[in-house]
């Protein structure tokens, strides 16, 4: 009797289970991957993981899925995140290609088969083409259009106003000529009485072969490319060289009291190291440098240590002023670089609108990048908005500006800054990579060296040009080019 009774207890028991089980609520909600560089840890919570929970609670009939990056420990036994490449060549082996994903090469991801054509959702969307129209199709091959930008960062020289006031120099502001900003810096320097106390001046002059041949040349961008390809037989690119050849060359000792990248030598310096004069880490970010180029995406961070009494630049008043403008003729000259990251959606979803409009809400979209200054705001520990609207609305850049009061060169930027030219080359350019360092200029040299030594003048450029320097950098881009009009034509 006791064991048909417990048979019959542990029955009711089962059918019990069986009925909650079949009572649970299933889960109808459409569901997205995503992967991405910028999530950081689950525990962080950061502006980038906030984002994917307001979208899922804006739109409930979707869920978003984030494939994590697997974490590996280095050979100093650090743990950090595997590569992007690792991480999606894995993926891509066993057939799990997120739904959307960032790209860290637009090219790469249509070679692959990783990237959908969103062509028709973008055309039919007023947002997207409110965009300029250079940046919104930088990501466009042919009809066909591979990412969209989910940011857009601006290169060019940040100024510490506090340290430059500090030493009774003219603070710079947007639009100072090149000329200017190079006597500002060397006002604003210092040379060190006891260790750790100078003030360097400014840094950046390794850059100038990028952004400077196009002041020269508005038919040139970045690094002398246009649709034609590179031209480094220019006359622009001739003189950005020769500007940057004086920080480098047999010149070099003349601007060791104020230029960065000169200080490096300590046979050229007294034995005086950088270290010596600034102290260990980044300078600017130590409070000891007046000027320093780098992208407007640091401001996430450097605007915080402002606030952090534990850092170098706590207290200080900074700002961003792009490149400055350089005389052409009797006209000046400013085109300023900017860098584009995209958000890509996997070719061969099952849910492309979904897809489509989740990769705006992380990207450009208004809808989006509202909800993204309202996070910075009310939880400034997730981070800080490091990039401003990209799309064309008053409001948006407002509200940005109103986060961030004492950006006022920048702001004059992003409100009234209409020439640029897009530094991301190795994004969507065919075969740039291999065209600006890794491709072979000779059997001993790769491309980047071989500009590094026209640079320190041990090789002139006419001679590099004779041997070939313009066309092998033109064949590299003619190879991928070649690669990718086959796969668009398939």
């Amino acid at each position: 009797m006791k064991k048909v009774l417990s048979l019959l207890v542990f029955s009711l028991f089962a059918l019990t289970l069986s009925a909650c089980k079949d009572d649970k609520p299933k889960d109808d909600r459409t569901v997205i991957t995503y992967a991405a560089w910028n999530l950081g840890l689950q525990e962080d919570n950061n502006i980038e993981r906030r984002m994917i929970t307001a979208f899922m609670e804006k739109y409930p009939d979707i869920r978003v899925d984030v494939i994590e990056r697997p974490r590996i420990v280095n050979e100093e036994g650090i743990e950090e995140d595997s590569t992007w490449d690792q991480f999606f060549s894995n993926q891509a082996s066993i057939g799990k290609m997120p739904d959307v994903f960032q790209v860290d090469v637009v090219i790469k991801a249509i070679l692959n088969g990783w990237a959908e054509d969103i062509s028709a959702q973008a055309n039919a969307d007023n947002e997207f083409l409110s965009i300029s129209e250079d940046i919104r199709n930088d990501a466009q091959f042919g009809d066909k259009l591979f990412a969209l930008p989910q940011a857009m960062f601006y290169m060019g020289f940040f100024i510490n106003r506090t340290i430059i006031d500090e030493r009774n120099a003219d603070i710079p502001t947007y639009g100072v000529t090149y000329d200017k900003l190079m006597q500002i810096a060397q006002q604003a320097a210092k040379a060190p009485v006891q260790g750790g106390d100078g003030i360097a001046g400014i840094d950046g002059v390794n850059d100038l072969i990028g952004w400077l041949p196009a002041q020269y040349d508005q038919s040139l961008g970045w690094f002398t490319y246009n649709e034609s390809g590179y031209h480094f037989d220019s006359p622009a690119f001739a003189t950005a060289m020769a500007e940057q050849q004086k920080y480098f060359g047999s010149s070099q000792s003349a601007y060791t009291g104020y230029v960065l990248e000169t200080q490096g030598n300590p046979d050229i310096n007294g034995g005086i190291t950088v270290e010596d004069r600034y102290g260990t880490g980044n300078v600017f970010e130590l409070g000891k440098q007046a000027i320093t180029y780098a992208g407007s995406y640091n401001l996430r961070n450097w605007l915080s240590f402002t606030l952090d009494e534990k850092r170098g630049l706590y207290n200080h008043d900074i700002d961003f002023i792009g490149t400055p403008a350089v005389m052409v003729g009797e006209s000046l000259v400013n085109r300023i670089p900017v860098i584009l990251d995209y958000i890509a959606v996997g070719q061969g979803t099952k849910n492309q609108e979904e897809a489509y409009l989740f990769a705006k809400w992380m990207g450009f979209g208004v809808e989006g990048y509202t909800k993204r200054l309202d996070i910075a705001k009310n939880f400034p520990q997730a981070g800080a908005v490091n990039f401003a609207p990209i799309v064309a609305n008053e409001t948006l850049v407002d509200q940005y500006f109103d986060l961030y009061p004492t950006l006022v060169e920048f702001e004059k930027i992003v409100r009234n800054h209409d020439a640029f030219i897009i530094e991301s080359l190795a994004k969507t350019v065919p075969g740039y990579v291999n065209s600006r360092w890794q491709g072979r200029y000779s059997a001993e040299l790769n491309m980047s060296q071989a500009l590094d030594q026209i640079r320190d003048g041990n090789i002139s450029l006419a001679d590099a040009l004779a041997a070939g320097l313009n066309t092998r950098a033109n064949t590299e881009y003619t190879i991928v080019k070649a690669q990718l009009d086959a796969k668009l034509e398939e």
